[in-house]
């Protein structure tokens, strides 16, 4: 069998978000800029194009509700209009492979799909992956999907540019003239 025939699946892990899938990808796309979230860094090492390379902080939910900080070095590509892959380099779970998709659900909506990838591990690891990673990472991406959903969904309420037409159902008008 051929090493991808081996590599554990990770996902999919969906989230339906009520903000235009341009606006998503803009926001996922944005690595590093803006407040940093309780528990998360982002930093850019290296840029050339799309392609960075990327220090992560990340906040991992593990069973008992313990949470753990992980660093991690990871090779980004950002593949514009909808896709962000993400290989790590370094850290707990080297040689994950993961990617995120934006899918357009109409001219306000949009769905985040996760997958994510694992290389071939001895019998030992791979087990150790499944019982223990998989549901951490799946959790991480849970929670990043939540506020990522939360973020989004404000920004667009009060972004001229990812608002509604004026008039329609929910297009509430920005009291501090803002422009996004």
């Amino acid at each position: 069998m051929t090493e991808r025939a081996h590599r554990r699946h990770l996902g999919p892990i969906t989230a339906e978000v009520e903000a235009p899938a341009a606006l998503m990808f803009q926001l996922l796309a944005a690595i590093g800029q803006g407040a940093p979230q309780p528990g998360e860094a982002a930093r850019v090492l290296h840029r050339d194009g799309e392609s960075l390379v990327c220090e992560f902080v990340t906040s991992v939910p593990l069973p008992l509700g313990w949470t753990k900080r992980v660093r991690t070095t990871e090779a980004v590509r950002i593949v514009p209009p909808d896709r962000i892959e993400f290989e790590h380099l370094d850290g707990p779970v080297r040689g994950l492979r993961e990617t995120i998709v934006v899918e357009p659900m109409g001219p306000r909506r949009s769905r985040l799909v996760y997958r994510g990838t694992y290389p071939p591990a001895g019998r030992i690891a791979g087990y150790a992956i499944r019982l223990l990673s998989r549901g951490s990472i799946e959790r991480a991406v849970a929670q990043h999907f939540d506020d990522l959903r939360g973020r989004a969904e404000q920004r667009a309420a009060r972004s001229r540019l990812f608002a509604p037409p004026a008039g329609a159902i929910g297009a509430t008008p920005d009291p501090t003239g803002s422009v996004d």
